[in-house]
């Protein structure tokens, strides 16, 4: 047997569906701009929330 030879079944490329969409069927997307990352004042908030709640707990203990 040589190197070269296949040593089973081999795949061969088929087309698949994707290879030509369909421009009907898109894939529905965001209706308005999407924001990333939350913005500066709702960090802000959850920091302050956070150590008010560290305080509490401190307090307590």
């Amino acid at each position: 047997m040589h190197r070269d030879e296949a040593v089973g079944p081999t795949a061969t490329p088929t087309a698949t569906a994707d290879a030509s969409p369909d421009p009907d069927r898109q894939a529905a997307g965001p209706a308005g701009p999407v924001l990333g990352v939350l913005p500066l004042g709702a960090g802000l908030v959850l920091v302050g929330l956070g150590l008010a709640f560290l305080a509490l707990r401190l307090r307590r203990g």
